[in-house]
């Protein structure tokens, strides 16, 4: 009872104005949200707020996709102003939700660093889109990395800057704050539960049809990571993903050594959680091109054997403690394939599938990072109907071409 009135006492304090809209019954709409990851979840608790009964279908489990595989690392960087502009408001918003949600969000910052002259231009590249932008970066050299993080060991450092305002958080953690909540409001939660077709009459929504029956609703929401082209397949319109594997790994915990977020060269990024675990991966775009890897450049396939898992994951535990040499007890407890849901240009999908009324999609690489944000403005254009100008160019229209 203690846990549910604290829930109750602090989940209106982040409604954040979306507005309250009932359907042509007179009743609340009733708005299906299909995936339970980071993304769904906080859609589902921002339409909670805005007075939509909510359902949410996840075909597993809550954030054991894409979001269990992340590095939650809650950051602006991108090559896109525009889409640095919408990150930014991002990063505002967990600001806004993260103590009285209780994420648990580190505030650490972030330290991105190259230890050639190859590494040097990326890193110049990654701080370029945030001239001009009213986000605090600055370049820093090995002396100022060492007072900034004294446990690391960066070896030869070519180029580096420290962005203060970043953040990491614990995105199984923070699913199931946003999925808490959304219950409060009487959300269902429905797992496992596959979507298998989408059922229209005169044109309009009027339900889906799902391994576990039949739910009528006014609206649909595709939030489905990697599983988002069969579902939006069922309102019939094709839209590809780029294939997109990485693998990270967990450590056991130890004492805290950091609390920093660092993108180390060669794409190598880890943490220190709050729990005293490292979480640490390599995710390159796209594997290297050798035998070994052409399972996972066709499909999503996980290791092919325990030997495999084991050895990919030393090797990520082995590059924490030669950056952390403090770490040298660190083991491994797991090491995941993961699959990121990745559009093709690289920057979100957000709105309604085009000719087909009450169906609306989002997928996005940083499901993380916007999840505070896309379900504020994903509530709004959901429940209002009115397009909120800011999603204007991540639009699903861009890729009409596709269409079946």
């Amino acid at each position: 009872m203690r846990r549910r009135s604290v829930l109750t006492g602090v989940a209106s304090l982040t409604t954040f104005g979306v507005p309250r809209v009932v359907s042509a019954r007179g009743k609340p709409l009733k708005v299906g949200v299909v995936g339970g990851g980071i993304l769904g979840a906080s859609i589902a608790y921002h339409l909670t707020q805005a007075g939509a009964e909510v359902t949410v279908f996840e075909k597993k489990a809550p954030a054991t996709g894409a979001t269990f595989n992340s590095m939650a690392w809650i950051n602006p960087f991108t090559r896109d102003k525009h889409y640095v502009a919408l990150r930014l408001q991002s990063l505002a918003a967990w600001r806004e939700i993260d103590i009285p949600l209780q994420m648990g969000v580190t505030w650490g910052g972030s330290i991105t660093w190259g230890d050639d002259e190859a590494e040097a231009k990326y890193v110049k590249g990654r701080a370029a889109p945030l001239d001009g932008m009213d986000f605090p970066i600055r370049t820093i050299d090995a002396t100022e990395m060492g007072l900034l993080s004294p446990a690391t060991e960066p070896g030869p450092l070519t180029a580096a800057f420290f962005a203060p305002l970043d953040g990491h958080v614990d995105p199984v953690w923070a699913t199931h704050r946003f999925l808490d909540y959304a219950r409060l409001s009487r959300a269902n939660v429905i797992y496992p539960c596959e979507v298998h077709g989408l059922a229209f009459k005169g044109g309009n929504l009027k339900g889906a049809e799902t391994s576990q029956g039949f739910f009528a609703l006014d609206r649909v929401v595709s939030v489905a990571g990697t599983g988002t082209p069969a579902v939006l397949a069922q309102a019939g319109f094709d839209l590809k993903l780029r294939h997109a594997p990485g693998y990270v790994a967990h450590s056991l915990p130890i004492a805290e050594l950091t609390k920093v977020m660092y993108d180390g060269p060669r794409q190598f990024e880890f943490k220190q959680m709050t729990n005293g675990r490292f979480v640490a991966g390599f995710a390159p775009a796209p594997p290297e091109h050798i035998p070994q890897h052409e399972s996972i450049r066709a499909g999503e396939v996980d290791f092919e054997d325990a030997d495999v898992r084991e050895r990919h994951g030393e090797r990520v535990i082995s590059q924490v403690k030669a950056y952390i040499p403090k770490a040298e007890g660190l083991v491994l407890d797991h090491v995941r394939m993961g699959f990121r849901p990745m559009p093709t240009d690289g920057h979100p999908v957000v709105g309604p599938v085009p000719g087909t009324p009450g169906v609306y999609c989002v997928v996005t690489h940083s499901g993380v990072t916007l999840a505070p944000i896309l379900g504020r403005y994903v509530a709004q254009e959901v429940m209002a109907g009115t397009p909120v100008e800011m999603l204007g160019p991540y639009r699903p229209e861009r890729f009409a071409a596709q269409k079946l």
